[in-house]
């Protein structure tokens, strides 16, 4: 055996088996998560007492004054850098006391969500993203966000510093770009599947050249993460990126129109593309994770990708896109598959083990409201 440990000792797996050794845990995940929506209840959820209408009066206009004073604010929003401090404090105070006094905030949700860190890491984002692509439109600006915020909360709950560097930049914008092109309507199935091909080849190492203007952009923010995490350094980032790829090439059959109960397994493909992109998000925070805390990310990212598909039931139909909210809508009241989103994410969030105990409390009660609130805003805009 002393001759043999050696070599064993110094084996390092291919990119290929990396790749397929991360394969079967994505499909392990995505079974265990679907297996988690058809265990968890569906029955609605206690929510204690309604608030009274004076209440609700009550709290609206102090929203709208909230808003105005805001708005005001940003219309004298001041030029030396010690006002803007000066300017950013008052406003966050703003809102602070709105949270507390309307909201019920808790003292540990106010300091986390108003963390310096959390503001420098979106200033920093909107001031890269313009200075690699100076027409990037604000929506995309937000969707990009939306996965840098994420990040940020995935990286709070590991100790890391909350920031943004160069790959978490570059992977973040990789949602507009890639969605401008597989979520447009106008182009057609086989120049999506091209893209897709080469951009499968691209992201496994492969030297591509790209097919236009649009492709060489979404091949430099590759490169940018190549460049921050190398392949031999983090084979499980790289890995991770092919995940969230082929996940996203499956969903394109959600494109198809809208389909019977039967023809396709809508959950699944919901489950994986969710999972596998804060997975991704994960493995890029921290550059390897362990079991439980994968789990914990793809988890994150399913509840994430329902409540998405949850709010964009209407456009979906519209489209002719099929999720499991927009099959159902308007053949069956959606009440109880809200009811199980609402459970899941509790789930998710309070049976980790990796994240159990009086340490994470308040981190976890973060992410808790916010989704919270993301899902009550997606039934509150599809009655």
């Amino acid at each position: 055996m002393s001759a043999v440990a050696p070599a064993l000792r110094d084996w390092v797996p291919s990119p290929a088996e990396t790749q397929a050794r991360f394969a079967g845990t994505v499909r392990d995940l995505t079974l265990r998560h679907i297996r988690l929506w058809w265990e968890t209840p569906s029955h609605p959820p206690l929510l204690g007492d309604a608030p009274g209408s004076r209440r609700q009066r009550d709290n609206a206009r102090a929203c709208e004054r909230l808003i105005d004073e805001v708005a005001r604010r940003i219309e004298i929003y001041p030029q030396s850098e010690v006002e803007r401090r000066d300017w950013r404090q008052h406003v966050k105070a703003l809102v602070q006391r709105f949270g507390e006094e309307h909201l019920a905030w808790p003292e540990g949700y106010r300091a986390l969500l108003f963390d310096d860190a959390f503001y420098q890491t979106t200033r920093a984002f909107v001031r890269e993203a313009r200075a690699f692509d100076a027409a990037v439109r604000a929506d995309e600006l937000l969707q990009a966000l939306r996965n840098v915020w994420i990040a940020n909360s995935v990286q709070m709950l590991l100790d890391l510093p909350l920031e943004l560097g160069p790959s978490l930049f570059a992977y973040s914008m990789l949602y507009p770009y890639t969605d401008n092109v597989l979520d447009n309507p106008r182009i057609p199935p086989a120049d999506k599947a091209g893209f897709s091909g080469r951009l499968r080849r691209r992201l496994a190492g492969e030297a591509v050249a790209p097919a236009n203007p649009h492709e060489r952009q979404v091949f430099r923010l590759v490169e940018q993460i190549e460049w921050d995490r190398p392949r031999s350094q983090y084979p499980e980032v790289h890995a991770s990126l092919l995940a969230i790829h082929e996940a996203q090439a499956a969903s394109l059959v959600q494109q198809g129109g809208l389909t019977g109960p039967y023809e396709n397994d809508l959950l699944a493909i919901s489950v994986a593309k969710g999972g596998t992109s804060v997975l991704a998000d994960g493995y890029l925070a921290a550059g390897t994770l362990s079991a439980e805390e994968a789990e914990f990310c793809f988890g994150y990212g399913v509840f994430l990708q329902l409540i998405d598909d949850l709010q964009d039931v209407v456009d979906d139909q519209r489209a002719g896109h099929a999720t499991i909210f927009s099959q159902s809508a308007g053949h069956w009241p959606l009440d109880r598959l809200a009811s199980r989103l609402f459970r899941l994410i509790a789930r998710v969030i309070d049976e980790s083990p990796r994240f159990n105990g009086p340490r994470f409390a308040q981190q976890k009660d973060l992410i808790r409201r916010n989704c919270t609130f993301l899902l009550v805003g997606s039934i509150a805009e599809n009655p």
